[in-house]
């Protein structure tokens, strides 16, 4: 199953991979400076069974939308990521028009940085997403508050990633046309 994320700049989907997996996808030196995902980050997670759940972290800012769609093409299930200190942002509405044009229809929204807030907020901000997602395809994903500095909730995001995998990564969009996202091409100097 290939695990993709979406959302704005800055509401913790690196962070959220990072604790998940242990692997940073921001790999460039200008990400690591900027603390700014630019290029598509790749991670794992090993379920046993030599299986694994594979990650692609997308860049949440607004000038790299192409490389989101990149790599939002080819997931099998998305984490839509929120940052309860912010709430629903410009690219949150961005990505959620993406995902519903790719017909994505699994996922779970994952409201970040719970430690920064009280209940009310997180209950505020989840609110806004219910009202945001209605009447997409998007509308039933369940709503998981997280803290990644704290760990809270991550338990619970883990064994729904678990049950989504045993379920087999499937789902129903198999049968379409074959499409293969080239989001660059090179040519390497002496190899023909």
């Amino acid at each position: 199953m290939i695990v993709g994320t979406a959302g704005h700049i800055d509401h913790g989907k690196t962070t959220l991979i990072r604790v998940l997996t242990g692997v940073d996808t921001d790999r460039l030196p200008e990400e690591k400076k900027r603390g700014l995902s630019i290029e598509l980050g790749y991670a794992y997670l090993d379920v046993g069974d030599s299986q694994r759940i594979g990650f692609v972290d997308v860049p949440g800012h607004e000038r790299f939308v192409r490389t989101m769609l990149a790599g939002a093409a080819g997931i099998d299930f998305v984490l839509l990521v929120i940052a309860v200190d912010d709430g629903v942002m410009p690219q949150t509405l961005e990505h959620v028009a993406i995902l519903t044009s790719l017909g994505i229809t699994r996922g779970a929204v994952v409201l970040t940085k719970t430690d920064l807030v009280g209940s009310e907020r997180i209950e505020e901000v989840r609110e806004q997403v219910l009202a945001l997602l209605l009447g997409t395809q998007l509308a039933s994903f369940p709503v998981l508050p997280v803290s990644a500095l704290r760990g809270d909730g991550l338990d619970a995001l883990k064994a729904l990633l678990l049950r989504e995998h045993a379920h087999g990564g499937d789902d129903g969009r198999r049968e379409e046309w074959f499409r293969l996202a080239i989001d660059r091409s090179f040519v390497l100097d002496g190899v023909g």
